[in-house]
């Protein structure tokens, strides 16, 4: 049987993996993660086996390099056979396929992440993006051109498609009507404006008697809210149902506020650096509003209203995601199942 290994890095994961899983169900499939932020908390609430392989290991580039020389030896040691690597993004799971000379897959949505891309790029056999990422750009980090295979869309539409609400969700939570606050990921590399505003904007909804769930990224964030009214869940939860239930969705990074704009909650990104494609694209087009002014953004947030949902152009997506996947299996024989 085809063995497929997954690397998973990073919290949206878990989700954007699980429709493949349970596509292309005839092959087996060996699944690696990290320890870092609810990533094991949500492989468990989707019922994905998997083994916990190394994990974060800090910002900046010298920590990085460390960490990334540490995580592959363990990566070498401690992953069976396998026919292709998979991933979001890993440059992990494309240096280990390349030492055992196995095919590399890669998703990735982020033109601007620098060293990441740099290390991994130059290494995949079939990269998958947004036709909204420039290929020039993808090239001058060491893509190859005829490696690069674009889909209209964006990665978080290829698992919105499937998803259903939990009618439960709210049951977690000490209030129906209410905001989400996601802060801004600031031990990622990219990240170069190490100021937050969570606490100035928490403030201002504070003022406004608004509910707020609050949704940390790293332990550091806690600080960020001492003394403010606001929900912290003890676990993780299902980030669709948090966009779905929510007025709206505020984040300091872009996958959090792109679900939400999938599912037609109000967005609002925070991001402390130029944006990603991706969500410029999403802006442009009204789905995302972008600012770093908390007063602009609780503006924005009182006169929004939810979209309908409507998720027939997330399914077209899947659909053409899932057939890129399927020729690709067809290319490296293995045979792509039927869509």
């Amino acid at each position: 049987m085809t063995k497929i290994w997954i690397d998973i890095k990073n919290s949206h994961e878990p989700a954007f993996f699980k429709p493949f899983i349970n596509k292309f169900n005839d092959y087996e499939y060996f699944i690696s993660s990290r320890k870092y932020a609810e990533i094991q908390k949500l492989l468990h609430q989707m019922q994905i086996e998997n083994k916990v392989i190394g994990g974060h290991y800090g910002g900046n580039k010298i920590k990085k390099l460390w960490g990334l020389i540490a995580r592959e030896t363990l990566l070498l040691l401690n992953t069976p056979d396998f026919d292709v690597s998979l991933s979001h993004g890993s440059a992990h799971a494309a240096h280990v396929a390349k030492i055992r000379s196995k095919k590399t897959i890669s998703f990735i949505d982020n033109e601007k992440a620098g060293f990441a891309n740099k290390i991994l790029l130059r290494f995949v056999d079939y990269l998958i993006t947004p036709k909204a990422l420039h290929v020039g750009s993808l090239i001058e980090q060491g893509a190859k051109e005829e490696n690069i295979i674009q889909y209209n869309g964006f990665k978080e539409d290829i698992y919105v498609a499937d998803y259903k609400p939990d009618p439960k969700f709210t049951s977690l939570l000490p209030f129906d009507n209410f905001i989400t606050i996601r802060p801004e990921a600031l031990q990622a590399a990219y990240v170069k404006d190490k100021h937050s505003i969570v606490s100035d904007l928490i403030r201002e909804f504070n003022k406004e008697n608004i509910n707020i769930l609050y949704l940390p990224r790293y332990d550091s964030d806690h600080n960020l809210v001492k003394g403010m009214n606001v929900f912290v869940p003890d676990s993780a939860l299902n980030g669709l149902d948090v966009c779905y239930y929510s007025n709206a969705i505020l984040t300091g990074s872009g996958t959090f506020a792109r679900e939400a704009a999938c599912i037609g909650t109000p967005a609002i990104s925070f991001f402390p650096e130029e944006l990603l494609a991706v969500d410029q694209n999403m802006v442009d087009d009204g789905r995302i509003f972008h600012s770093r002014d908390p007063e602009d953004i609780v503006d924005y947030v009182l006169k929004s209203k939810k979209r309908y949902v409507d998720t027939s152009r997330s399914k077209n997506v899947q659909r053409d995601v899932f057939c890129i996947m399927k020729n690709i299996f067809n290319e490296i024989n293995f045979g792509g199942g039927n869509i």
